[in-house]
């Protein structure tokens, strides 16, 4: 079953430099090009800092916040992100707009994961600052393309929480050189957790790749609930083993961990999210961190187009 404008990613994202502004908002205390400035570390030699402005969130206050920039004007490949978080930040999104004014101009809220007007490019969660992409690749950006930097807030403490946040992109110069890097996804929307149940098992199985990648890193992403993640693995023909395992899972340690794996057109992937339910509700999939999520992105060459394995859309 083919993803159709997924996840994160989260996926895993801020802002670009100089384009962007206040939204008016009252808990928006100020822009980019506002007297906040850049975030440390600085970006690197010919890169670009996605700075965002300071958002200040109210006790047990929960939001997504997107910020809109623009990529150089020459066409780019990105070949390093590093994030720059504080605490506050659940996860960042990094995406491409379809159209170059796709979304409003200033920071807003956008209590939607993602759109299909939207392509992931990046996601990272607390705890998975940076990716390194292989020598050779890179996520290939055309001129002047919109970013969307999506920020997924949860104030968890009893005053109010100042968070600003960041990424810094590496860039290529010369994209036509590079392999092209993606994303292909696995999750399912189809979550319903029973109250009062410990080890709960979501599986998402059978998903057949349907083209040879090369993987070179993997984010699993649940939210408070989740207890551990499987992904097993069997080659055409071959036996299954793991492929990843990630147990105990801890909401407040997300990694977005390197793997060299090259995978086959046929070859099959079953995971598994398992879940305690201390709750007295049923709970099912959502984009607060208090409902849960179930999914696992891959990032891999040579990319294609965006696809994977997503049920329940």
């Amino acid at each position: 079953m083919k993803a159709k404008h997924l996840f994160l990613v989260a996926i895993l994202g801020l802002a670009a430099c100089g384009n962007s502004g206040a939204s008016g908002d009252d808990t928006t205390d100020a822009g980019p090009g506002s007297d906040e400035g850049m975030l440390s570390p600085a970006p690197p030699e010919g890169g670009q800092q996605l700075a965002t402005a300071s958002i200040t969130l109210a006790p047990g206050q929960e939001t997504y916040w997107c910020y809109q920039f623009y990529s150089p004007d020459d066409a780019v490949g990105i070949t390093h992100i590093e994030t720059i978080s504080q605490e506050g930040v659940h996860h960042m999104g990094l995406f491409q707009a379809f159209g170059r004014d796709e979304t409003p101009q200033t920071p807003h809220e956008c209590n939607v994961l993602i759109r299909e007007t939207w392509m992931p490019v990046f996601a990272s969660g607390t705890g998975s600052p940076r990716l390194d992409l292989p020598t050779g690749a890179g996520f290939v950006i055309e001129p002047g393309t919109q970013y969307i930097v999506q920020l997924h807030l949860q104030n968890n403490s009893d005053a109010p929480l100042k968070v600003r946040a960041g990424i810094n992109l590496t860039y290529d110069h010369n994209p036509a050189a590079l392999t092209k890097a993606g994303i292909y996804a696995f999750g399912t929307q189809g979550l319903a957790i029973p109250p009062n149940t410990d080890n709960y098992a979501v599986n998402v199985s059978n998903c057949i790749a349907n083209k040879d990648m090369d993987i070179f890193a993997v984010f699993p992403h649940m939210h408070k609930h989740g207890t551990s993640l499987d992904m097993m693995y069997t080659p055409m023909g071959g036996e299954q083993s793991m492929f990843y395992q990630i147990d105990p899972w801890r909401f407040g340690d997300q990694p977005l961990a390197p793997i060299v794996k090259h995978v086959k057109a046929g070859d099959r992937f079953d995971m598994t999210c398992n879940y305690n339910n201390h709750d007295a509700n049923t709970i099912t999939y959502g984009e607060s961190s208090d409902d849960e999520m179930c999914y696992f992105v891959a990032f891999y060459t040579p990319f294609d187009g965006l696809d994977g394995c997503i049920y329940g859309m």
